[in-house]
């Protein structure tokens, strides 16, 4: 169910959250279709943050999609401004997304990412903060250490064969979860653990 005001606890409603992952089946396979690597390491029914690299649109929808829904529900921090484009900001709530502010540090959106995973909820961030980010934000380590979570690192890409025009269908998506990081240490030594994790499933 949606979340109320009393709680501001972000939470998927079920028949929505089935509805958004079935349809983006439908932009998957005109890129190509999508490998899944690694699912095993993605905790069943248990709170953990799913930290990934970011380079394209479209990687929080592949990597939703890439963990089916019985095994959990990946809510996404996404960019506030999404939440007032029309359709999209809607279909985001209703998936239990919630909103960061990238321009400053969202202290907000990191108790609220801590609510959903005490609540036996799974978030989905991309510690680079925004596509072909170069800097590494420590928001995931500080989520995964408070709220006392693994962090399991993912890799997504896509591939296009060469000579392919842009907009044409073709190549193919491409997930990879490796093992979930325990939250031991420093924000600064789990932010680094995460990043030579992400590294090596390239």
């Amino acid at each position: 169910m949606p979340s109320s005001p009393a709680d501001n606890t972000p939470q998927p409603h079920p028949l929505a959250y089935a509805l958004v992952h079935a349809l983006v089946a439908l932009p998957v396979a005109y890129g190509g279709g999508l490998s899944v690597e690694g699912l095993e390491h993605v905790p069943s029914g248990t709170p953990a943050v799913i930290a990934g690299n970011h380079g394209l649109a479209l990687d929080p929808f592949v990597i939703g999609y890439a963990v089916p829904p019985q095994v959990a529900r990946v809510q996404f921090m996404t960019k506030q401004e999404a939440f007032g484009w029309p359709l999209v900001g809607p279909v985001l709530r209703s998936v239990g997304a919630f909103p960061v502010d990238r321009a400053a540090h969202d202290a907000r959106a990191v108790r609220r990412a801590i609510r959903v995973l005490r609540a036996g909820g799974c978030v989905g961030i991309f510690p680079q903060g925004t596509r072909g980010g170069h800097e590494l934000h420590g928001g995931v380590a500080l989520i995964a250490l408070r709220a006392r979570v693994p962090t399991v690192p993912v890799r997504v890409w896509h591939e296009r064969p060469p000579g392919l025009r842009r907009g044409l269908p073709g190549g193919r998506w491409f997930v990879r979860f490796g093992p979930p990081l325990a939250p031991e240490g420093s924000i600064h030594s789990l932010t680094r653990r995460w990043e030579n994790a992400v590294a090596v499933l390239g």
